[in-house]
């Protein structure tokens, strides 16, 4: 049986865009055994996928930052003896696990000046999908697939108590709320403004019956009490610090996401509950939503108004773009919201 090493450690966009690849492998090559490398808490999100046989966590910042961790973390890769090792992350750091675990046959893309250590290079293309971009890496194993949906593995979500938290709070339909998730390290606080989702949820609320919980973990706290102290009693309700696989759940269970350009908009994607994304200002934005975005009409993407591709102030300050990013139009966030409530239900 041939083992196979997956190394995408990172953010959960990132990682969870490499799914369809991993299934592509374990859909072609059944028998083969595939352990992916992971960043601590993604772990709990990724379990129970069933293409996933192994999956290990590399805690850079924590257990592997010391020379005697990292050995440790490189002897139990080795001990798996691993053929192939596909590197879905341009950096340094991944080839040198790569070829540090052992495996003959590492798989990666062509970057200049870091891939060095790779014995297949797949070129890398800025402004393509990501999802079909990463696909391209297992073509040196002779697979190609058309299957770029993301997933993520099932799991009794009535056994979390959040789950229980928000049933039957709501004005209306018990089983009908959103999850807002208002910030993100992508975005760095350049989204749409506590105001301009606090709008959104009192108006979800007092004419369409919605409830929202906001998600966030505990930086993103301050952010999500500014907004709760804004909107009307019972619009909303938080959810702070949760493990991942309890946030996914949230969200498949939702009728609705609106969120910043994060990880929990991928979230939304695997599981399949269509959205309304916010792109802060920045350059490159047209390029970095082809790339970005989820694919499909059920997620929606609003950017500032002002693009920093024709603006003849950039590069700017921090305040400048804070500017452009209070200008992202909620009224619009919420008519593609209620498009989305609003449309037929698929299957």
């Amino acid at each position: 049986m041939q083992r196979i090493l997956i190394v995408r450690f990172g953010s959960i966009g990132n990682t969870l865009v490499s799914i369809p690849a991993v299934r592509a492998i374990k859909k072609q090559y059944p028998d083969s055994s595939i352990t992916m490398i992971v960043s601590p808490g993604i772990d709990d999100l990724v379990n129970g996928i069933p293409w996933i046989d192994e999956v290990m966590v590399y805690d850079m910042y924590g257990a592997h930052r010391s020379l005697k961790g990292y050995v440790g973390f490189i002897r139990e890769l080795r001990k798996r003896r691993f053929a192939v090792a596909i590197l879905f992350k341009r950096f340094l750091r991944s080839e040198l696990i790569g070829m540090l675990s052992g495996a003959k046959r590492r798989i990666g893309f062509q970057t200049e000046g870091r891939s060095r250590f790779l014995t297949d290079r797949v070129e890398y293309t800025e402004g393509e999908n990501i999802v079909e971009l990463t696909m391209k890496l297992v073509g040196p194993l002779g697979i190609f697939s058309n299957d770029l949906s993301l997933e993520l593995g099932t799991d009794e979500c009535t056994t979390y108590p959040i789950m229980s938290a928000v049933r039957g709070t709501g004005p209306g339909d018990d089983r009908r709320y959103a999850v807002i998730h208002p910030g993100g390290k992508t975005v760095g606080g350049q989204g749409m403004t506590s105001e301009g989702y606090a709008s959104v949820i009192d108006r979800l609320a007092q004419v369409h019956h919605v409830r929202s919980v906001v998600i966030g973990d505990a930086a993103e706290a301050g952010t999500i009490q500014r907004i709760l102290n804004t909107v009307g009693p019972g619009a909303a309700s938080a959810a702070v610090g949760l493990p991942l696989r309890q946030v996914s759940c949230l969200i498949r269970r939702a009728s609705l996401f609106i969120g910043n350009d994060s990880g929990p908009c991928h979230i939304a994607d695997a599981v399949g509950t269509p959205g309304v994304i916010v792109y802060p200002p920045m350059r490159g934005l047209e390029e970095h939503i082809r790339k970005w975005k989820p694919a499909g009409d059920r997620y929606v993407a609003i950017t500032a108004p002002r693009h920093c591709d024709v603006c003849p102030d950039y590069p700017c300050s921090d305040d400048a773009r804070t500017a452009c990013a209070r200008a992202i139009d909620s009224d619009l966030v919420l008519r593609h919201a209620v498009q989305i409530l609003n449309a037929p239900t698929e299957g």
